[in-house]
This record gives C-alpha cells, sequence and structure tokens, in this order.
C-alpha cells in the first residue's frame, strides 16, 4: 500500500519540479509527498484498527 500512495506522489512532484516555471515548485513539491505520506499513514491507521477489531472478534 505504501508503494500505491508514495510512489505516485513522489512521481509528480518530481514532474514538478523538473517541469514547473513557478518561483515556488519545492513548496508544492514538497506538499503533494507530505499529502501521500499522510493519505499512507491515515489508511495505515484504519487498516490496523480494522485488524485488531477482526482478531478480538
Amino acid at each position: 500500500m505504501y508503494v500505491i500512495l508514495v510512489a505516485p506522489s513522489f512521481l509528480f512532484a518530481l514532474l514538478i519540479i523538473l517541469f514547473s516555471n513557478a518561483d515556488s515548485k519545492n513548496i508544492y513539491a514538497a506538499s503533494i509527498q507530505a499529502v501521500g505520506l499522510a493519505g499512507y499513514y491515515v489508511w495505515r491507521m484504519f487498516h490496523r484498527r480494522k485488524e485488531k477489531l477482526k482478531n478480538n472478534g
């Protein structure tokens, strides 16, 4: 799941850095990567909670 969520955000951020003419392109790229990582950890939190409930009962 990490690869599914984080890899596209990394590639999209890399494309922004390479092809964007904006002065704040690094901020945009970092924001996209942060959203990708946050999405992964939110998914992980819900998945672990679901697994815990399934194992208990």
